[in-house]
């Protein structure tokens, strides 16, 4: 996250280099939250709301090419979340 170049990146997007290390810890939060079953489901929303910017930007920068890697991590998401959340549920069903 400190390297030159992610923090160029992230001023050639128009967003102070700050805003780096700010999406870098919800990407490390999130990532430790999906090894967590009960919040797994969140952590995977919340990475999804980090992709949904993520897509914008790429949109605004015209960086056609970086949706693939967007479009993949999403629905990894998606599914992390839709396999969690149904394992929550048959949790709760059989308390």
């Amino acid at each position: 996250m400190g390297t030159p170049g992610v923090l160029e990146m992230f001023e050639h997007w128009g967003y102070p280099a700050r805003f780096a290390h700010v999406v870098g810890a919800l990407e490390f939060a999130g990532g430790v939250g999906l090894l967590i079953p009960r919040i797994a489901r969140y952590a995977a929303t919340g990475l999804l709301v980090v992709m949904v910017g993520a897509f914008f930007t790429h949109v605004f920068a015209a960086e056609y090419m970086r949706f693939i890697n967007v479009a993949v991590f999403s629905a990894a998401l998606l599914g992390v979340r839709q396999l969690r959340g149904s394992t929550v549920e048959i949790e709760q069903q059989e308390e």
